[in-house]
C-alpha cells in the first residue's frame, strides 16, 4: 500500500496568500501532498474567537502577522514563555483540539544566526532597527545570543522608548539603549550584528543613515526580515561594506522549513532544498496571487 500523503490546512487572513503561502503551496503540489494554504477572506481578528471553530476542521495552524499580536493574544489567557513577555505571536497551532499562540520566528532566528556565523563577536554592541514587535523578536534573540549591549533605533522617539522599556523589564544583565535614527551615523560603539525589521523604500531617511553603516565593524553581520526578498538596497549597501548578510527571504524559508518539519515529522524536508525551491520560484510566486 503507497504511503499515505501529508494531508491538512495551513490559514492565512487576507485576500489572497503571502508569499510563503504561495510557495508552500507549491511546494505541496510538487510532491503531490494533499495539504494546502488558505487565505480566509473577510475575517476580522477582533471576533477570532467567533470565527475559528468553524474553520478548525482539517486546520493545523493559522498564520498571524506579529504587529497583529495585541489584539490575537487578548483571546487566550494561557501562553507560552516567550509569546507572553514579548506579547508577541506568528502563529496560532491546533493541538488536540485546542488553539495555541506560537512564536517560531524566535528559535528559528536564533538558531539560524548560531547556525551560520560561527564566529559573531558577541563583546561588541548589537543593533535592532524597528521598535515593533519583530524588533522585540530581535533583542531577545541577540540577547540569548549573548549580547550584553543592545540599541534599539527608530525614528518614533515616543515608541522607541516605549519598547526600551518593555524589553528592560526581562532582558537582565543586558544594556538597552534607545537610540534615535537620526543619531545613528555617529554612534561609538560599534556593532558586529545589526538586524532590519522596517521596510524602507530607497528614498528613506533612515535606509540612506544605515548605509553608511559606520556604526558597524567591517565583517560584521546584517540580517533583514522587514520583506520576503533575496536582496533590496539595504542588503547591498551591506554588501559594499564587506558586511556578511542573510536575507528577509533565507529567514522566511528557515521558518516555513521548520514548520513543515513540526507538522509533517516523517516527511523528508530540508533547510537547503526548501530554500532553493523558494528562490527559484520567487519571481512567479510574486507574479501571481496564488499557486
Amino acid at each position: 500500500m503507497a504511503d499515505a500523503k501529508p494531508t491538512g490546512k495551513i490559514l492565512e487572513i487576507g485576500d489572497q496568500l503571502s508569499l510563503s503561502g504561495r510557495h508552500m503551496n507549491l511546494y505541496f503540489k510538487n510532491r503531490h501532498w494533499h495539504a494546502e494554504c488558505v487565505a480566509l477572506k473577510d475575517r476580522s481578528l477582533t471576533d477570532l474567537k467567533t470565527w475559528l471553530p468553524y474553520v478548525q476542521e482539517g486546520a493545523l495552524m493559522l498564520r498571524v502577522a506579529p504587529e497583529e499580536s495585541p489584539v490575537v493574544l487578548e483571546h487566550f489567557p494561557h501562553l507560552p514563555t516567550a509569546v507572553r513577555w514579548l506579547e508577541t505571536a506568528d502563529s496560532l497551532v491546533l493541538e488536540n483540539g485546542q488553539w495555541w499562540p506560537r512564536l517560531y520566528t524566535y528559535e528559528t532566528l536564533r538558531g539560524f544566526i548560531i547556525s551560520r556565523f560561527r564566529d559573531l563577536d558577541i563583546s561588541l554592541n548589537s543593533y535592532v532597527i524597528g521598535a515593533n514587535h519583530m524588533g522585540r523578536v530581535a533583542a531577545a534573540v541577540m540577547a540569548h545570543l549573548g549580547f550584553s549591549h543592545i540599541s534599539l533605533v527608530d525614528e518614533d522617539s515616543d515608541k522607541l522608548q516605549q519598547e526600551v522599556e518593555l524589553l528592560r523589564r526581562y532582558l537582565f544583565g543586558v544594556k538597552i539603549d534607545a537610540v534615535p535614527a537620526h543619531t545613528l551615523t555617529v554612534q561609538e560603539e560599534p556593532g558586529s550584528l545589526m538586524l532590519n525589521t522596517l521596510v524602507l523604500q530607497d528614498d528613506s531617511t533612515v535606509l540612506g543613515d544605515l548605509s553608511y553603516f559606520n556604526f558597524m565593524k567591517t565583517g560584521g553581520v546584517v540580517v533583514d526580515i522587514s520583506e520576503c526578498t533575496s536582496h533590496n538596497r539595504l542588503l547591498e549597501e551591506a554588501e559594499r561594506a564587506d558586511l556578511k548578510i542573510l536575507s528577509g527571504l533565507e529567514v522566511q524559508a528557515r521558518i516555513d522549513a521548520e514548520i513543515l518539519m513540526k507538522q509533517f515529522p516523517s516527511e523528508y524536508i530540508t533547510h537547503e532544498d526548501y530554500l532553493e525551491s523558494f528562490s527559484d520560484n520567487l519571481q512567479g510566486l510574486k507574479n501571481s496571487s496564488s499557486v
